[in-house]
């Protein structure tokens, strides 16, 4: 394989997934390995004396060579390697096939991409802001390569406190980021998972959680409730939203990182903890929070945690690139195990405005007296 003749090596790592960056000198990717430094390790690399071969090589150049565009001539199709309600969130992209390689180029910020299976190797230049495309790739390429290996990936926030964990799942909308951040605000946890929650079972059976580094992405109800998220969120004092939509997904609000993980920390990096407790939630308008037990049998729950379990391979636009194959389909029996031993996990419905206090939390999330505040 052809290197960069002036560049650093770096190996992310996430769980054992592996990723190796070439970064040619005058790349910037300083703003993708910070957000995704919450949960990803990055250390120079070095030969890897247990065998395993990374993932990909990602070749970072400095500048956009000639290279990384299709021949003259080669036809192209509109993609997207995200599509979401909110602008922010939508990559569009083009991309062509020639001579073996994928050559994707983002639209909105001319960074590119060229897939070269046989090689191993994703040559990458980014555009102007385009450290997000960045971050997009590298997240899509671990929670792929972690599926493929047996870990099932859980539409959940993970709240994090002395060595365990409490999973908030449910639909978008649901209320998964209020619950989360009234655990943080409250209860002394700290913010492990803000979106997806990566699940892996231990050759003794049991299951242990992992977080996920994603972009908050919060409704008005949820920035309103928490002194200075407002201002974070760029939100001013005169914005009225829509009604209805205080507690909807619709019109959610991109919040910044970096003051973000400042307002609530996040968790440990590179950890892996059981779950010590799950909440459903159902938020809404009302005039009081009710926290019940989860009705039903053991696998009703399993039932509903299936439900939420999700997929980088699934949705219109989860083939943005060919470079991992679905390999999936070998491990549907541990992904049946992880939903059925997570059904045995005390677990809970929260309906109303999701207000967590002392009096309707149960004790095994609320903890101590003295950690609440």
């Amino acid at each position: 394989m052809t290197t960069l003749p002036t560049a650093t090596a770096l190996r992310l790592d996430f769980h054992g997934t592996q990723l190796d960056l070439e970064v040619e000198h005058g790349a910037d990717i300083d703003d993708a390995l910070a957000f995704l430094a919450t949960h990803l390790t990055a250390e120079e690399a070095k030969p890897d004396d247990t065998g395993r071969e990374p993932v990909a090589t990602l070749r970072i150049r400095a500048t956009d060579p000639a290279d990384l565009a299709p021949a003259a001539g080669t036809p192209q199709e509109d993609i997207y390697l995200r599509k979401s309600a909110s602008a922010f969130f939508t990559v569009p992209a083009r991309r062509a096939v020639h001579d073996g390689r994928e050559y994707l180029e983002c639209t909105k910020t001319g960074t590119r991409f060229v897939f070269d299976r046989a090689a191993r190797v994703i040559d990458v230049a980014l555009g102007a802001g385009g450290h997000m495309d960045l971050v997009e790739l590298v997240r899509d390429l671990v929670l792929k390569h972690q599926e493929n290996t047996g870990a099932a990936v859980l539409h959940a926030t993970a709240a994090y406190r002395d060595g365990q964990v409490v999973l908030v799942t449910g639909a978008k909308g649901a209320g998964k980021s209020t619950l989360l951040l009234e655990l943080v605000e409250h209860f002394g946890y700290q913010v492990l998972s803000g979106d997806k929650t990566v699940l892996h079972e231990l050759p003794d059976g049991s299951v242990v959680a992992a977080g996920w580094p994603d972009y908050p992405h919060l409704g008005y109800g949820t920035v309103a409730k928490y002194p200075g998220l407002r201002e974070i969120a760029g939100i001013g004092d005169d914005y009225v939203p829509t009604e209805g939509h205080a507690f909807s997904p619709i019109g959610k609000f991109a919040v910044d990182p970096l003051p973000f993980r400042d307002r609530f920390p996040s968790g440990p990096v590179g950890v892996r903890v059981p779950v010590a407790a799950i909440l459903h939630p159902a938020i809404g308008p009302g005039d009081r929070t009710v926290v019940e037990p989860l009705a039903g049998s053991r696998q009703e729950h399993a039932d509903v945690l299936r439900a939420n379990v999700e997929s980088a391979f699934d949705g219109a636009n989860a083939g943005w690139h060919h470079y991992l194959d679905d390999g999936r389909a070998a491990h549907t029996a541990q992904l049946a195990r992880i939903t059925a031993a997570l059904a045995g996990v005390p677990a809970w419905t929260v309906t109303g405005p999701g207000d967590l206090t002392a009096e309707n939390v149960p004790s095994v999330i609320a903890g101590p007296a003295e950690v609440a505040r």
